[in-house]
């Protein structure tokens, strides 16, 4: 319990109490045990028969609008009165599926999944990045092939192999062309 606290303690958000430190893998084992709970409210109370939740992000499918509005309304509730949380304004939206369902940084349609495309500006901006800082010595060409593996493999998980092979090939022209300049 005291490293939980003390991991909590050195989480500074802008308002006091809220938020979760991202990226320390102790937000996914806190999203999983704190939201059990709508887990069991979803699926056994509210009896949502197409329910999938990753840490804090989840998706409700079904067939009336209506339904949607008012299982919405109930878990504000349930979220509000039992876990002291609430559902974040901007990102709570009741959408027709035809418009694909926003997820861990994709849009999920019925037949593929495509990289969100402000995921697709932050690479872009790391390349740009990468293409002065190369260029000054200051990030080596290990550094650059990590990341841009490492992206690679998450935007595996979508249909993009064409944007894969491109952001593949502007990585090797930063390292062919923009030579690091000597000390």
């Amino acid at each position: 319990m005291r490293l939980i606290c003390l991991i909590l303690a050195n989480h500074k958000t802008s308002t006091s109490g809220k938020g979760m430190p991202l990226g320390n893998l102790t937000s996914q084992f806190f999203a999983n045990v704190y939201l059990a709970e709508l887990d069991n409210f979803v699926k056994h109370v509210l009896k949502a028969k197409y329910y999938i939740r990753y840490v804090d992000d989840f998706v409700i499918l079904h067939r009336s609008k209506e339904q949607l509005a008012d299982w919405q309304v109930k878990i504000n509730l349930f979220l509000s009165e039992k876990l002291k949380i609430e559902l974040h304004q901007d990102k709570t939206k009741i959408i027709p599926l035809r418009n694909g369902v926003p997820l861990v940084g994709f849009r999920i349609f019925h037949i593929c999944r495509l990289l969100k495309k402000s995921n697709l500006r932050k690479m872009q901006k790391r390349l740009s990045g990468f293409r002065v800082k190369f260029t000054r010595g200051e990030v080596t060409k290990e550094h650059i092939l990590l990341s841009v593996a490492g992206w690679g493999g998450y935007a595996r998980m979508g249909n993009t192999y064409r944007l894969q092979m491109k952001v593949r090939k502007e990585a090797e022209e930063i390292l062919e062309k923009c030579k690091p300049e000597k000390s």
